[in-house]
């Protein structure tokens, strides 16, 4: 899906004027679902635009602006039960992320082949990307966000990539969109936890989902003790280029570029990162298992959510890891 090749069509198309209304096209013709790309003129904002049957978007909820992106429902054909939603970009400084956007919506409906089931997904995956662009109005990442981030990436890099391969790292790198853990890799899942304290001795967790999987999967958690200091170590933009790299490599650089948007990391702001750099202090790697200190949903009373508790790494020993290589952690796991 060459999108920058779709945009300079629409840019190039003579039945532009100042009328208002748009030109668009459709993209992905052999795929299951009508995506047209559209500018709206006379602005000549970006579009995405999914046209359904009405049906399947009945009783469905609609949805607020964000900035700079409106979101619009609207029925085109009463005749032939047709519907559009569309997907306007209202401040063309974000086209780049707008075509993070498309290619993730667009890959998200195209794995399903009912429309409603589809449409649900879709407009799932739309709220997520909505909560992205409320957020584009504050300019960088908290230094929290950065060590968490940079401790993410490190272990995508170190203990992932080396068994399974970047691409498949990567697509089970799950945390921005969202999950639970940071890392869902099939029968394994891998929680972060990063601190720039002198001794670990405690980890933060967020959530009664955090450390409870399903009986069949292997869950670890990882604790990260970095050391952060001015010009030294590895800073957080060359983290960053260095996966960008890799994965660029493996065919699956826009898998990451999603990744980091959803983060809210912006490349324009690497400046922002640069003063700083990390290393690996410690790594405490603990398997998650009967016993292991943790408040799971099924132990909570009714009424009782989104819990955030302390778990002392002292209360851990039983469940720590060997000890060994980083690259060697997932040997027989996966």
């Amino acid at each position: 899906m060459n999108l920058a090749e779709v945009w300079r069509h629409l840019e190039e198309d003579t039945r532009i004027s100042d009328a208002p209304g748009r030109v668009q096209r459709r993209i992905l013709p052999d795929g299951q679902w009508n995506f047209f790309l559209g500018l709206e003129t006379p602005p000549r904002n970006r579009m995405l635009i999914l046209r359904v049957a009405s049906s399947s978007i009945s009783q469905l909820p609609d949805f607020s602006d964000s900035r700079g992106l409106k979101v619009r429902m609207e029925g085109i054909d009463v005749t032939n039960d047709a519907t559009e939603v569309v997907l306007t970009l209202t401040d063309s400084q974000h086209e780049d992320l707008f075509d993070l956007l498309v290619q993730d919506l667009v890959e998200v409906a195209e794995q399903y082949n009912e429309e409603r089931k589809g449409l649900v997904r879709f407009l799932a995956r739309l709220s997520e990307w909505q909560h992205l662009f409320r957020q584009l109005g504050l300019r960088g990442l908290s230094r929290e966000v950065q060590q968490g981030l940079w401790g993410e990436l490190w272990v995508l890099r170190e203990v992932i990539a080396p068994v399974i391969g970047v691409e498949r790292a990567v697509e089970g790198w799950r945390g921005p969109m969202g999950a639970d853990q940071d890392f869902q890799l099939g029968s394994v899942c891998i929680e972060v936890k990063t601190s720039t304290a002198a001794t670990l001795d405690r980890l933060t967790i967020s959530g009664e989902q955090q450390l409870e999987v399903p009986a069949d999967v292997v869950l670890l958690l990882f604790g990260l003790s970095l050391d952060d200091r001015a010009g030294h170590g590895e800073t957080l933009p060359d983290m960053i280029e260095s996966l960008r790299t890799a994965a660029k490599q493996s065919g699956c650089l826009h898998l990451v570029d999603l990744r980091l948007a959803l983060c809210g990391y912006d490349r324009e702001d690497s400046n922002l990162y640069s003063d700083v750099g990390y290393s690996i202090r410690s790594l405490h790697p603990f398997r998650v298992e009967e016993g292991f200190p943790r408040i799971v949903s099924s132990g909570l009373q009714s009424g009782v959510s989104n819990v955030r508790y302390i778990v002392s790494t002292a209360s851990c020993e039983n469940y720590r890891m060997q000890m060994q290589q980083p690259s060697k952690l997932l040997e027989g796991f996966v």
